[in-house]
């Protein structure tokens, strides 16, 4: 006993590094020993307990907070094993988190600019071309899923699987917008043919589908409301849309390596963007009958419905024909209604609706923010609104951000902060554009450009005073990749 105390005396270093190397040197056989026996040997679950691969609940958290779990374990579930050396706990952690980690994490190797050159190519189907069907930050089309968060929501050999066989993920869904208490089914990107009455045939995408009614998101055709009157039939088609990649080993690791890099949608002006059209400002300048594109209803700004099926005679007899709630308990905002479309706002939240039916054909939300650091109204849950223009809905956060939202998709396409970075803000105004006038609008608020050019419509903005005090604005000025340039503002409410 003295000798063994002598040694630990002299080399006290030595001893603790050899017992720790003991504790953490194979975490596989911790794992086996106190969590297979739940969790599997292979950690792909059993009946008393989940998988712990490629879970979207453990991708989102941290090795800590993986390491935290493991220690305290979960009410009314896993137990704690706050027992465990730090060093098996630590260890244990970093394997369980080695197995759902993203791509963005792993940053896979592979050149990311040549995957990039290879997505927006306008090579044949199935060795590139993807820009065709797929938006990363703005740029793309919306014939697929938008990828600019993918790098974060799907592991790197998921990516491999999904261009290798791109049916191999239906029925999973791992984005970070779906709660961690549901199923959300990828089958929303499952091809559907809808034989229409009239004989014509319609293929897309079903966004959403009752008993009577179907949103279809058209292939290059935007969103379709159908009733049954004018369907007959609705056919899904099997397996993917999307080809098998068809290039070389090469390309598809820089494919790869590029995929994993999007990790969101940055804050700031974006590269690329798609022009308003005529047709786009038409929408808005001149609306249809029937449609309340802006705030107002309409430029001349006097809330005025020129509709004359609702009279004094028969308003008595109007009856509910569906009802929409938000999470919020309170609702300030004016709906706006384009193409049968209805888009209502709540506290950092923005849906589509089928205004003949009532049904979400998307959501886009993000967390509120915490009320001491946010000011005004916009702390009491308060947004009015939001403006359209071309293929985005822009909306105002409760931090003063302004953010565009694709109509089709739902998609965040890009995002700028309005403030310079105060401690206390606000955001919830109801944009709105105004036409007929070049050069900068005075008054207080955000001045957006939007610059037209070869790589399209995008935004770049100059701050100017003001938060949520005053005449607050946003303003947007538009200008055409034409000789006779139209110009047009979106300003706050």
């Amino acid at each position: 006993m003295r000798l063994t105390l002598t040694i630990i005396r002299f080399f006290p270093a030595l001893w603790f590094a050899s017992l720790a190397a003991a504790q953490t040197s194979a975490p596989e056989v911790t794992f086996t020993k106190m969590c297979s026996g739940c969790h599997g040997p292979n950690l792909a679950g059993t009946d008393r307990g989940p998988s712990l691969v490629n879970r979207r609940s453990l991708r989102r958290r941290s090795e800590g907070q993986i390491h935290d779990l493991i220690r305290d374990g979960a009410p009314g579930g896993m137990p704690a094993f706050g027992s465990l050396p730090e060093g098996d706990l630590g260890a244990l952690a970093k394997f369980v988190r080695s197995f759902n980690a993203s791509a963005f994490e792993m940053a896979p190797t592979g050149d990311a600019a040549a995957g990039e050159a290879l997505f927006f190519s306008s090579g044949s189907a199935g060795s590139g071309k993807c820009g065709t069907c797929h938006m990363v930050h703005g740029r793309g089309a919306t014939n697929g899923p938008d990828l600019s968060n993918v790098g974060k929501e799907l592991t790197a050999p998921e990516l491999e699987e999904s261009l290798s066989d791109p049916a191999s993920r239906a029925g999973v869904h791992n984005a970070e917008g779906c709660p961690g208490w549901a199923f959300c089914s990828d089958g929303r990107w499952g091809l559907v043919v809808v034989k229409m009455k009239s004989g014509e045939s319609l293929r897309g995408y079903a966004r959403a589908q009752g008993k009577h009614d179907l949103q279809l998101h058209v292939l290059n055709g935007g969103l379709r409301l159908l009733n049954d009157s004018q369907y007959s039939a609705v056919t899904r088609e099997p397996g993917s849309a999307m080809p098998a990649f068809g290039g070389s080993t090469a390309e598809k690791r820089n494919l790869v390596a590029f995929l994993a890099r999007q990790g969101g949608i940055p804050q700031g002006a974006i590269a690329w963007g798609a022009n308003a059209t005529a047709k786009d400002l038409a929408e808005v300048l001149k609306p249809a009958s029937g449609e309340w594109p802006t705030y107002n209803g309409a430029l001349s700004g006097n809330r005025h419905s020129e509709l004359t099926q609702i009279t004094a005679a028969n308003v008595g007899r109007l009856q509910p024909k569906w009802t929409w709630s938000t999470d919020y308990q309170g609702l300030e905002t004016t709906p706006l209604v384009a193409g049968g479309v209805m888009y209502v706002t709540a506290p950092n939240q923005v849906c589509a609706l089928d205004a003949a039916a009532g049904r979400t054909i998307w959501c886009y939300s993000r967390p509120r923010n915490s009320g001491a650091t946010i000011a005004g109204d916009a702390a009491k849950g308060a947004n009015r609104g939001a403006a359209l223009l071309g293929q985005s809905v822009f909306f105002a956060t409760d931090d003063a951000h302004l953010i565009s939202i694709n109509r089709v998709t739902g998609a965040l396409m890009w995002d700028v902060d309005t403030t310079r970075r105060r401690a206390s803000r606000c955001g919830g105004s109801s944009p709105f554009r105004r036409g007929g006038r070049r050069g900068r609008r005075r008054g207080r608020g955000l001045h957006l450009k939007w610059v037209a050019g070869p790589r399209g419509l995008r935004g770049r903005m100059t701050r100017r005073r003001g938060c949520c005090t005053g005449r607050r604005g946003i303003h947007i000025r538009t200008r055409m990749a034409t000789s006779a340039r139209a110009t047009t503002f979106i300003r706050t409410a």
